[in-house]
């Protein structure tokens, strides 16, 4: 019995790997090939949809997107908006961002600016000013100045106390006491008047500066006396814009 347990394990047949193969089963590389193509071309397919989807939205993100004002350049507080300061911006609308509609452009031209406005900013309708300016109360008052005697940087949107210089002994002062007080007979002290700076030109050919100043219309008067008499100084009070 045991001679022939021996003799029958002898003649069992070992498992012969195919001749020139050292890796894996061809057959079987196949069979797992087959198993993977479906997952890629369910994954190619995502990708697809998602790049359609994609091409959807900025599509329609473009056609969202509305002309609205945007300034070309700074614009300090006080001053009146011109054509020049403001073009055209396509941005898509979000209610969250106000903004003005181009359609409304010669409605904001002639305006002024509530705020120091910066270059490149969306104009917005809480950045203007109220109404038209002067409003009612107010008015504009022309003074000349020499260049030497405007404070520096002097720009539109400062807030200034005008002050009516001391006329000289040969001069009689312009006004009366409804506009100050009496100094000991000797002459009229006004005082100052506040205003806001509405606008700054020259000098012209002779070196003054032109200075609009933007007061109550209870002062104008006085003021527009004084500036043609040359007795107008300009005390900053507050930098603006």
């Amino acid at each position: 019995m045991r001679n022939s347990m021996k003799t029958s394990s002898r003649t069992l047949p070992k498992p012969i790997a195919p001749k020139g193969s050292s890796g894996p089963d061809p057959r079987v590389s196949k069979r797992l090939a087959r198993q993977r193509r479906p997952s890629w071309i369910a994954a190619g397919v995502m990708l697809l949809m998602f790049a359609v989807l994609a091409n959807v939205y900025l599509f329609r993100a473009s056609d969202e997107r509305v002309p609205v004002l945007r300034l070309t350049r700074d614009v300090p507080v006080g001053q009146q908006i011109t054509r020049a300061d403001l073009d055209v911006a396509r941005v898509t609308t979000d209610p969250a961002v106000s903004t003005i509609p181009e359609r409304q452009l010669r409605e904001v031209v002639g305006r002024r600016a509530a705020v120091g406005l910066r270059k490149g900013t969306l104009l917005a309708a809480s950045q203007l000013a109220a109404g038209p300016s002067p409003q009612r109360g107010q008015a504009l008052v022309t003074a000349p100045v020499k260049a030497s005697a405007l404070p520096p940087g002097l720009a539109p949107g400062w807030r200034v106390r005008v002050v009516f210089r001391q006329p000289s002994q040969d001069q009689h002062p312009m006004g009366g006491d409804a506009q100050g007080r009496a100094d000991g007979g000797q002459g009229t002290l006004l005082r100052d008047v506040v205003a806001v700076v509405d606008q700054v030109q020259g000098p012209d050919a002779e070196g003054a500066m032109t200075v609009s100043l933007l007061m109550a219309e209870a002062d104008s008067s006085l003021v527009a006396r004084q500036a043609a008499a040359g007795q107008v100084v300009l005390v900053v009070t507050e930098r603006r814009g």
